[in-house]
């Protein structure tokens, strides 16, 4: 039941319900809109990319998993996802809390986090080991890409600009969309294409 439960909460499709709330409550603080959309885009891009890989690859998951899943296995979206939104987080914690005890609890937390994620992947044998940690390489590739273009477009003073403001709410809007559709498919996806 554990296991099951930590598959639930770490599907791709809840944890851009949770970036979607997070990503929300942080808009609404206008000093945190660009932190929003670095979550929200760090997040849709990841399930959108894994999606693609999965597609391209079409490699099989394992027959007798405990727990039946659908779609194909290769990378892990529950690996990279969970890797993508802990570390999202735990940036935005590294930049309040600079002490290196507390940058260490917090790695050492996603770590933990990450690490049982991809565990109970291979548990319930929905993945194969392959497939995890190629979900934790794709999405540390794209935890850092994002990372690095948000921190470029900060030292530019990209979001200091009237227009970034307007802009801001536009993509808002949009992820929140795109999002939205995501989450529909994640749910109801599956009776769509029956």
């Amino acid at each position: 039941i554990l296991a099951e439960g930590i598959a639930f909460i770490f599907d791709t499709t809840r944890l851009i319900i949770f970036s979607l709330i997070i990503a929300s409550s942080l808009f609404i603080k206008t000093n945190h809109r660009p932190q929003s959309l670095l979550l929200l885009g760090a997040m849709g891009g990841d399930a959108l990319l894994v999606a693609v890989i999965k597609n391209m690859d079409k490699i099989a998951r394992p027959t007798n998993g405990i727990l039946f899943d659908t779609g194909f296995s290769y990378p892990s979206g529950h690996s990279a996802g969970s890797l993508v939104f802990c570390g999202i987080l735990a940036y935005f914690a590294w930049t309040h809390w600079k002490g290196a005890s507390s940058r260490a609890l917090i790695g050492v937390g996603v770590g933990l986090i990450v690490g049982v994620v991809g565990f109970d992947r291979l548990y319930l044998n929905v993945h194969w080991l392959s497939d995890v940690f190629g979900g934790w390489l794709f999405g540390a590739f794209w935890l850092l890409f994002a990372i690095l273009v948000f921190r470029q477009l900060q030292k530019a003073g990209m979001f200091e600009s009237e227009r970034f403001r307007f802009i801001a709410k536009l993509l808002f809007v949009g992820a929140v969309v795109v999002s939205v559709f995501v989450v529909f498919l994640g749910l109801f996806g599956s009776f769509l294409f029956i």
